[in-house]
C-alpha cells in the first residue's frame, strides 16, 4: 500500500510533463513559420559544417551576432567573431519561407562577402522551440573550401 501512495505522485507528475510538453510542441506548431520568425534573434552558436559532417566553431568559441526578419519579407544578420582573427559577416534583402519544406530563401542585396552580393542562398530552418531557431545555410560564412555550410542557432531577443 505504501508503494502504490508513493507511486500515485509520480504518475501523475509523469503525466504533467508529457501534458505540458505536448501542448508547448502543440502552440509552435500551430503559428505559421512566417509569423514564427519574425522579429529579433541573438546568435547563439556558429558552426562551419565540414564536407564529412562534422561541425567546428566557425566565429570562435563566444560568437556575437543576431538576424532580423520583419514581416515586409525583409532580413538583416550579423556574425561577428569572439576572436580577432577573422572578420565578420552582415548581410541584408529579402527573404522567403517555404512552410512545407522549412526552406528559408534570401536574396542578397548587400553583403559583406563579395560572391554573395546579387545571388540567392538557401538554407534549412527549423523551430525548436518558440525562442530558439536553427538554421543551416547552404553556403558557408567563411571563406575556406574546407566548408559546406553553417549552421547557426539563434535564440529571441527579449
Amino acid at each position: 500500500m505504501y508503494q502504490r501512495n508513493i507511486l500515485r505522485p509520480c504518475g501523475i507528475a509523469t503525466a504533467a510533463l508529457f501534458i505540458l510538453t505536448s501542448t508547448v510542441a502543440a502552440q509552435t506548431q500551430q503559428k505559421p513559420a512566417k509569423e514564427q520568425i519574425q522579429g529579433k534573434w541573438t546568435l547563439m552558436i556558429a558552426d562551419n559544417v565540414r564536407h564529412d559532417g562534422n561541425e567546428v566553431p566557425g566565429f570562435g568559441p563566444l560568437p556575437k551576432g543576431n538576424a532580423t526578419f520583419g514581416d515586409d519579407g525583409r532580413y538583416s544578420f550579423d556574425v561577428m567573431p569572439s576572436t580577432g582573427s577573422q572578420p565578420g559577416v552582415n548581410a541584408s534583402g529579402t527573404y522567403s519561407l517555404d512552410e512545407a519544406g522549412k526552406t528559408l530563401t534570401f536574396k542578397v542585396e548587400a553583403s559583406s562577402i563579395p560572391n554573395w552580393k546579387g545571388t540567392t542562398q538557401t538554407g534549412t530552418v527549423n523551430f525548436i522551440s518558440n525562442d530558439h531557431l536553427g538554421w543551416t545555410t547552404s553556403a558557408p560564412l567563411s571563406a575556406s573550401g574546407d566548408f559546406t555550410g553553417t549552421k547557426l542557432i539563434l535564440e529571441r531577443s527579449k
